[in-house]
This record gives structure tokens, sequence and C-alpha cells, in this order.
């Protein structure tokens, strides 16, 4: 078995499809297949069951699978200490983040980061908080914000954000008048949320649950400023974090911003990476350029 064709193989599974593998390894989908039916000959074993849906691993795939990421994650420590080694003070770093704090969040701090390593590019992948982890426990990652419980035994991390959820209406909503708002007065109303995957989801959909009732949900995206313009367009409410590095701009957007309170719900968040994994010269330096600046 060659290394080539382990890859291949992890890339199928992980795409769950041979022309996406194919695609992402810049070859043809019969040549990826044909490296598939080899192994499957040369180690006398199924792999994969494939059915018109969707493939499936059989038990000797998934086995197979495993190693194959282990693999690849160890090749890939491999060439980030071998360019470590290479080039001093250059690099790249994937980091994770939530589309609710986006880029923009981060632009003075990739500024004056910049200033110090003009080598070191920064990379930033937005996606919900289940599919992040998952990346950077792949190895996709070199670290990712995520909300907390963090998991001491997988990760190390530090603080990064806190704040409190908050009920977004429009001027004109019969709540904007209030205060504040109970969970249980949502009864009634239209939900514009975040998709599943994100903590918030889990978040909402739980707290309605616990007071009997399941949200009316009118609209799911991973888009922040989608989900405030369908508020801003009178189209139902929405909930979201607040902390005082992301204040919303409720007089721009015609909104009300109010405190949820019966239950007040926290939001915390950390900065994350694989625990005893190998991180490069470019990460390390992130992260503690990243420390410094939220502690200043």
């Amino acid at each position: 078995m060659e290394l080539k064709h382990l890859q291949y193989f992890t890339e199928v599974v992980k795409h769950g499809s041979f022309s996406k593998a194919a695609e992402s390894l810049y070859i043809s989908q019969p040549n990826i297949s044909n490296v598939i039916k080899d192994l499957e000959e040369e180690l006398e074993v199924k792999l994969l069951i494939r059915t018109t849906r969707k493939l499936e691993l059989t038990d000797t795939g998934r086995l197979l699978y495993q190693y194959g990421q282990q693999v690849s994650q160890t090749l890939q420590q491999f060439y980030q200490e071998l360019d470590d080694t290479k080039n001093s003070k250059k690099g790249s770093v994937k980091m994770g983040i939530f589309p609710m704090l986006g880029t923009e969040f981060f632009t003075n701090m990739i500024a004056n980061f910049h200033l110090q390593y003009p080598e070191i590019r920064v990379r930033f992948v937005e996606d919900g908080a289940r599919k992040l982890r998952e990346s950077l426990l792949q190895g996709d990652l070199d670290l990712v914000v995520m909300p907390y419980p963090i998991d001491e035994k997988v990760y190390d991390f530090f603080p990064f954000l806190s704040g409190e959820l908050r009920i977004l209406v429009h001027q004109q909503h019969p709540l904007a008048n209030k205060s504040s708002v109970k969970w249980g007065e949502l009864v009634d109303e239209n939900f514009i949320i975040f998709r599943e995957g994100f903590t918030i989801h889990d978040t909402i959909i739980e707290e309605c649950g616990r007071l009997g009732f399941e949200p009316k949900i009118i609209c799911e995206t991973s888009q922040w400023n989608f989900m405030i313009e369908m508020v801003s367009n009178h189209q139902g409410i929405t909930i979201l974090p607040q902390s005082k590095f992301n204040e919303i701009d409720s007089q721009h957007h015609k909104l009300k911003v109010l405190p949820l309170v019966d239950p007040e719900k926290e939001w915390n968040l950390g900065i994350a990476w694989r625990k005893e994994s190998y991180l490069s010269f470019a990460t390390r330096t992130w992260i503690q350029f990243l420390k410094e600046t939220l502690e200043s």
C-alpha cells in the first residue's frame, strides 16, 4: 500500500464522494476509483459500500480511515516542523471563526500583526462550532474559536470573548417597548436563527423546549448580517450574542436590542488547539500575539 493511495482513500471518505475527492486532489474520478479498487484487492476486503445516495464504510474501511487520518496528521506535522526549520519567522496559520465574529473583528489585530511578522499569513475559515471542532481534530485547522465549556483533556485554550445573548426586534415590534424580554414571551414569534451546527441554535431550541414550546423558525442561516436585515424588514425576531467588542448598530437598522432574561444566557468563547499537537512557529506566534492583544 502506497501512502498516496491511503491519502486517496481518506479523501474519498472525508468528502463522501469520489468526484469531490478527485476534485480536491486534482486527479480524475476514474483514477481515484481504480486506486480504491486496487486497495480492496490488495487487502482482500471490502472498504466501501457504494449506494445510489452515499458511500458507507465497512468495519475494515472505518479502521483504515482512522489509521489514514493518523498518518496524514503525522506527515502534516513533519512538513510543518521541516518548514519551521528551513524558514524561520515564515509560514501560515489556519484559524476557524464564527460568522458572527467576522473577519472585521480581527482587522486591527491582523494589521498590527502583519507589521511585526510580514511573512506570516493568517487565513480565516468561517463555520459553526461543531464543524470547526471537527476540522480542528482532523488537523485541517491550527486553532479555532470555541464556545465554553471546552474539554481540557482534549484542548489547550485561553479565554477570548464573553457576553450575553440579546434579542433583536424591529423598533415597531410590540416587544420593543419593554426593558427586557423573557424567553416565555417568545411562544408566538417568528424566529430567524443560526442554522444547525451553531451553538446558539442549540441553545435556543433547548431553552424553548424547557419552557414547553417549539420555536416557530422561518429562517436558518449562517450569516449574521442577513439575520439583522431580516429583523430590520420586520420579518421576525432573532437572538444574537453581544459583547463590548461586537455591539450591534441598532439605530442604523431600526432595531431594538434587549436583554433576554429568565434565564439570562452567557456567551463565553475561547481560542483552542489540540492538546499536545505540534504548533508551527507561525501558529505559536499568532497565539502569543492574540493573548497579548486581548490582555492589553
